[in-house]
């Protein structure tokens, strides 16, 4: 009898461990790894366990790892809706602005083609998120690791007749590789947006008057070449800033790429 006891006992107490087990989340590990798929983990897990466990290969591009992450789809839709609608206020205004408008619809073509991603601006190489714990973010439920080959060029696009692939060189300025890109008549003279395939954002003056210094451009990085002042002005003068913050969500196209 003690001994139906002692068992019933042990059996209640395994249940209530279970009962009050720490939830766990699953996460997601894509792109150049060894080990891509689904991941159970802790809900105490943090961005490193991610990528120790999916473990990122050799031809794994760094500096263009992307976090993808659930929470952050609401508020890219409404910026990638925001630039739709700002694009369409433009393309009516055909006979005051026929340019503008023009080049409304191209850039609007290539927005509407755009993912929302969820990406967010993140290091994910698994050493260096283990020593930095401001870098180490707890995971989320939901959460993508996105890990691409490395590129060989960067993209023109935007206020140009159609957005151009150019082999990357080590040495080469952003203006170097907008001069081999045609601009539309309604494209901006004075400045450039780089965004660099960590996500980072860099204005970059190109006309005489504001040049700004050498800037080094990675492998997979994207000029962005803005509408003119003009054709913004009256619409949405943060414009051509709302299409770089959305162009910084998107992810290198490798194998594996989040679809």
């Amino acid at each position: 009898m003690i001994t139906l006891r002692l068992a019933a006992l042990a059996l209640g107490v395994a249940a209530s461990i279970s009962l009050h087990a720490a939830p766990a989340i699953t996460v997601e590990v894509i792109g150049s790894v060894r080990n891509p798929g689904m991941l159970t983990l802790p809900a105490t897990s943090r961005l490193s366990d991610a990528a120790l466990a999916g473990v990122p290969d050799d031809r794994s591009y760094m500096l263009g790892a992307a976090l993808l992450k659930r929470s952050e789809l609401v508020a890219q839709t409404r910026l990638k809706t925001g630039l739709l609608f700002d694009l369409a206020a433009i393309e009516s205004r055909q006979s005051s602005d026929p340019e503008g408008a023009a080049a409304a619809t191209r850039i609007a073509r290539e927005v509407s083609a755009m993912p929302v991603t969820g990406r967010i601006r993140q290091r994910l190489a698994p050493r260096v998120l283990e020593m930095d714990l401001s870098a180490n973010r707890p995971l989320a439920d939901g959460d993508r690791l996105y890990y691409p080959t490395r590129p060989s060029t960067v993209t023109v696009l935007g206020t140009v007749e159609q957005p151009c692939s150019i082999p990357h060189h080590a040495l080469q300025r952003p203006l170097d590789y907008v001069r081999q890109c045609p601009a539309l008549l309604a494209a901006s003279k004075d400045d450039v947006f780089v965004i660099q395939p960590d996500g980072e954002i860099q204005k970059i003056g190109v006309a005489l008057w504001n040049r700004s210094g050498e800037s080094t451009l990675a492998p997979g990085a994207l000029i962005f070449v803005p509408l003119n002042a003009r054709t913004t002005r009256d619409v949405n003068p943060d414009f051509n800033e709302d299409a770089a913050r959305f162009l910084a969500t998107q992810v290198l196209d490798a194998p594996g790429a989040p679809k």
